[in-house]
Order: C-alpha cells, then structure tokens, then sequence
C-alpha cells in the first residue's frame, strides 16, 4: 500500500469542498465526501496508473488526473458511497514514490485553466 500527502493548497482546498458539503448535505454529507476523496487519493498511492487516470500536461511535467467517481465502489459501506462525485484528484508521483495530492478541480471547472492554477501554486508540483 502505497502514501499520499497533501500540499498546503490542496489541503486548503480539500477543506473548502467538506465545508460546502456540510453546508449543503450536513454532516453525514460531509463524511461521506471525505470518505470518498480519502478512498480515491488511497486509490492512487496504491496504483497510480490505474484505470480512470489521464495525464495531462498543463506546464513542462505531467501531472495525473483522476475523478473520484472511479473510487465509488470502493467505499467499504455501501450505504456511504457518494452517487454523483464532482471532484477529480490532481496529483504527481514524487521521487520517492509518494503521491502528492496537488488539488482537485470541480467538474464545473474549466479544466485546462484549473490545472495550470494548481500546478502553478503548489510546492509539490514541478514548473
């Protein structure tokens, strides 16, 4: 079982999206969401080129993109699985085989733009 780690601005980010979902589905809502976001990034420290991954390259180094849709079943209680996930997962694979998690990008987002923001400002992303 591979690790992730969060940079700062996903970690911001991550907790911008469980507010809204708190906000919006209360708090069962937000700890489902959580659920799904932690079983997707989980999902990928184990198999980073798994089915459901692209590569894009929004700078000069590729970065990989992965909606949480794909991590659904693999929820462990069904009764918590999220039925409409808005959320892909933008990570690279560090030097030392650890996922970094760099962002997520809402499905409403223009994608291309949004990559270019994350990798931009994060630590963790090559430029």
């Amino acid at each position: 079982m591979g690790g992730f780690r969060l940079s700062a601005p996903a970690e911001a980010e991550l907790d911008r999206i469980l507010d809204w979902s708190e906000e919006q589905f209360h708090a069962v809502g937000r700890m489902r969401y959580a659920a799904l976001l932690v079983q997707a990034m989980q999902d990928l420290a184990d198999d980073p080129q798994r089915e459901g991954v692209g590569w894009v390259r929004p700078v000069k180094h590729p970065v990989g993109v992965y909606h949480a849709w794909h991590s659904r079943d693999h929820v462990p209680d069904p009764a918590e699985r999220v039925h409409d996930p808005r959320h892909a997962v933008v990570f690279r694979i560090a030097e030392d085989g650890v996922a970094d998690i760099l962002g997520f990008v809402h499905d409403h987002m223009l994608r291309g733009r949004a990559l270019r923001r994350i990798v931009r400002g994060n630590p963790f992303a090559p430029h």
